[in-house]
Parts: C-alpha cells; sequence; structure tokens
C-alpha cells in the first residue's frame, strides 16, 4: 500500500464561493467560525455560480449543505476517513471564514 500524500489546508473568507481545488482529490474536514446563522455548501464542481442560491436543494454533485448554526462558536463538519471529489468548491453565507483540510 502506498503512502497518502500530505493534507492541504485553505483558508476561505467567502460570501458567493471559491474553487477549492479544481482536480480530484479528498476532504477531510470543514471548520466553520463565526458559525452563527452560516450556512455552508461544498459542491463536486468546479463551478458553484457567481452567487449560489442558498434556498436550492442540493442536487447529485453536492457533498454537503449544512445550514443555520445555532450558536457563534466556531463548527467542525467531519468527513471522517474522507471523500473523494472529481472538483471542491465551497461557498458560505454571512461573514463565515472557513478552514478546508483535503488533499
Amino acid at each position: 500500500m502506498s503512502e497518502r500524500g500530505r493534507a492541504s489546508f485553505s483558508v476561505v473568507a467567502v460570501g458567493s464561493n471559491t474553487t477549492v481545488k479544481s482536480s480530484p482529490g479528498t476532504i477531510y474536514r470543514v471548520l466553520v467560525s463565526p458559525a452563527n446563522g452560516a450556512t455552508v455548501w461544498l459542491e463536486n464542481s468546479a463551478n458553484l455560480g457567481a452567487s449560489p442560491n442558498f434556498n436550492a436543494s442540493p442536487n447529485s454533485t453536492t457533498i454537503a449543505k449544512i445550514g443555520e448554526y445555532a450558536n457563534a462558536q466556531p463548527g467542525t463538519i467531519d468527513f471522517g476517513p474522507g471523500i473523494g471529489f472529481d472538483a471542491l468548491t465551497v461557498a458560505a453565507s454571512s461573514n463565515a471564514r472557513l478552514s478546508v483540510v483535503y488533499e
């Protein structure tokens, strides 16, 4: 068995969306701070559009859509052993800051 690569991270301050990686990889965790009222959308795509509709329903390329955190404490979205993707775009509403851990 070959050794896995080193995990990378990206700190994103978003109001619309950001492409984290445009090639295949694995996502492990997303830290959301401040989490109060934020909605986070993770898409298996290189583009979510200029302004994603957070009221829309997830589709077949949506990795996760987590919404309306109840408090201002940092939130963690943990993907355990990791989830594979072809490309990764993240979006968050409000003034949320995201730290995305991936490889």
